[in-house]
């Protein structure tokens, strides 16, 4: 078994057996496509379901995403983090996942269609170019939450909100953001020490 895949189980014991074992077959996925476009680090690899997975679903585990939202919009994917591992926990709402980045975009494809999610699509462009109206804009480490507050203007319906995954000290960002806020640790829920300074910052609109 990979490592941590463990605790992703008994940290999230709500999740039914046919969803844990796409989280299973995901390593594999990823291992085969990360060996050929540097999705996630390869010295970080063996932490896939501690660093990514998990980081991931603390979206989840705080409860973020409301019965009410539809559509979720993944900002600067990556990887396809958070978007993938939250698509199949919330396998009933629809998820844009976008990137600038072509190859990247590819190989997030090449990941769905392996696992089958029919309620994520994808889109290779900058934020700032789309049209799009989403219930939740979600992010992990683009860029400054100021940035990502203006890159998302007029992307959130209203009392929509921008759900951010951040490490370290934030006091200094937030001191320079006018929206309102709930800040959430992450140490709160999980008990490993790599969540020691992670953080959600959930921004009202």
């Amino acid at each position: 078994m990979s490592k941590y895949f463990d605790l992703l189980e008994s940290y999230f014991t709500e999740i039914p057996p046919e969803k844990i074992e796409i989280y299973r077959s995901l390593y594999n996925i990823y291992k085969g496509i990360n060996d050929k476009v540097n999705l996630i680090s390869r010295k970080d690899f063996e932490n896939f379901y501690l660093h990514h997975i998990i980081h991931s679903l603390s979206i989840a585990k705080f409860r973020l995403i409301k019965n009410d939202d539809k559509k979720i919009l993944d900002l600067g994917t990556g990887g396809g983090l958070p978007g993938i591992p939250l698509a199949i926990y919330y396998n009933e709402k629809k998820f844009v996942l976008i990137d600038s980045i072509r190859k990247k975009i590819s190989a997030v494809d090449k990941i769905i269609k392996k696992i089958n999610a029919k309620n994520i699509t994808t889109i290779n462009d900058r934020s700032e170019n789309l049209n799009i109206k989403s219930d939740v804009i979600i992010c992990r480490s683009v860029s400054s939450i100021d940035n990502l507050i203006q890159w998302t203007k007029g992307q959130l319906v209203d009392q929509g909100r921008l759900i951010l995954l951040k490490g370290g000290n934030v006091n200094k960002e937030l001191k320079n953001i006018s929206s309102s806020f709930t800040l959430y640790n992450l140490d709160d829920i999980y008990s490993d020490n790599y969540f020691k300074d992670k953080k959600i910052i959930e921004i009202h609109r």
